[in-house]
């Protein structure tokens, strides 16, 4: 395993505090000061947000390669997601969607970055019946992404969601999802926090995808309504029973800490340190 942390915390920072410019600016600022943190306190990757997506358009894009090619560390995207939705049924939206993260990907050859985690966005939250057509419009926009970038040697990882947004939830709902989709180079991103907020059962869901789960997103929770990115150690997820789990499949792959305060990562990173 390889300890990483997420710049998520650094520009939720940034943005509180209206310390920037732009949202270029905003970006910047929160990637530099991240990867500054990770160099000095011995952290190997950095997963770096691109939301706001400003640094993906042709005109912004060189000032963020070059800014994340000084630094020698490991480094992983993490796609834009806020208005990013693969899986509507708006053909209009998903297409979009498809072609913001092909761009991402772009990014990621760029800067020689492997893994690039993305969300299947939100299926209809008031006719259960209908999230069926979310997993097939999910399945057709996850097609059209790879084969978009084919000949890459950039992994997709899909990350499981919380409850609130009815695709990629449970266990089963994984299995589901997957199913639909069909497509041998599409990897998953686990997050603690939105499995914990599904009920989901951990030993069950390394069963199913331990050969395809390339990424773990370290994050706790208070409730299954919330996802609210604490402080690792003060919520309720079962750090003790996700990281036996993940070692008796001998997983080798980044432990990303994802919180919202960049204050925090310190005692976050003291907390995750007894497992690992």
């Amino acid at each position: 395993m390889e300890l990483g942390i997420s710049s998520l915390g650094h520009i939720i920072e940034y943005g509180l505090s209206k310390n920037y410019e732009n949202l270029v600016d905003l970006i910047l600022k929160a990637s530099e000061d991240c990867l500054n943190f990770a160099e000095d306190n011995d952290i190997g990757i950095v997963e770096l947000v691109l939301d706001p997506p400003e640094v993906i358009k042709d005109e912004n894009k060189q000032k963020f390669i070059n800014l994340v090619n000084a630094y020698s560390l490991k480094k992983q995207i993490h796609g834009p997601f806020i208005d990013v939705n693969l899986c509507t049924h708006n053909d209009f939206i998903s297409n979009a969607s498809v072609e913001s993260y092909s761009k991402t990907a772009k990014i990621c050859q760029d800067i020689g970055v492997n893994l690039l985690t993305i969300h299947p966005g939100l299926a209809n939250f008031l006719i259960n019946s209908i999230r069926d057509y979310n997993k097939v419009q999910l399945a057709k926009s996850i097609h059209k992404l790879l084969n978009s970038i084919n000949n890459s040697d950039v992994n997709i990882c899909l990350e499981n969601m919380p409850k609130n947004c009815h695709i990629m939830l449970d266990e089963n709902d994984i299995k589901d999802t997957f199913s639909k989709i069909d497509h041998n180079d599409l990897n998953i991103t686990y997050d603690t926090s939105h499995f914990f907020t599904c009920d989901g059962n951990v030993k069950i869901l390394w069963e199913y995808f331990s050969k395809i789960i390339k990424n773990i997103h370290i994050v706790d929770n208070f409730s299954k309504t919330s996802d609210t990115h604490p402080p690792l150690g003060t919520g309720k997820v079962n750090f003790h029973e996700i990281f036996e789990v993940i070692k008796n499949y001998n997983y080798q792959g980044p432990i990303v800490i994802e919180i919202s305060t960049a204050k925090d990562l310190p005692q976050s990173i003291n907390f995750i340190n007894k497992f690992l």
